[in-house]
């Protein structure tokens, strides 16, 4: 099994997280004050991946060692986002459901 966890800048971590994990910490996010609005979800593999989600939808995203930086248009798309990362999707498949990102295609493509 792949290693995973969610963290908050608050200090909060759990290992081993589930889809429902996600959920509950976007729905929470969006609660927190400016300073604390802040999680990132990591999955390991060969490789470090992470995506880190601010309170303002700016997302910092580390996949295969490269990394860059993308304001997400919503909250689903967020946890679109998260979710393929959870189920260890490659980085081409975000690119696929978000053509218009040219950042992401740029960066990992």
């Amino acid at each position: 099994m792949t290693e995973n966890y969610i963290q908050f800048a608050g200090g909060y971590k759990k290992d081993n997280i589930e889809e429902e994990d996600i959920v509950k910490a976007i729905l929470y996010i969006q609660l927190m004050d400016d300073e604390h609005g802040a999680f990132w979800v990591s999955v390991i593999t060969d490789d470090d991946n992470v995506i880190e989600v601010n309170k303002d939808l700016s997302l910092f995203v580390i996949f295969d060692g490269q990394q860059t930086n993308y304001q997400a248009k919503d909250w689903n798309e967020v946890t679109e986002l998260y979710l393929l990362l959870l189920t260890e999707k490659s980085m081409w498949s975000l690119v696929i459901i978000h053509p218009h990102s040219e950042i992401l295609s740029e960066k990992f493509c």
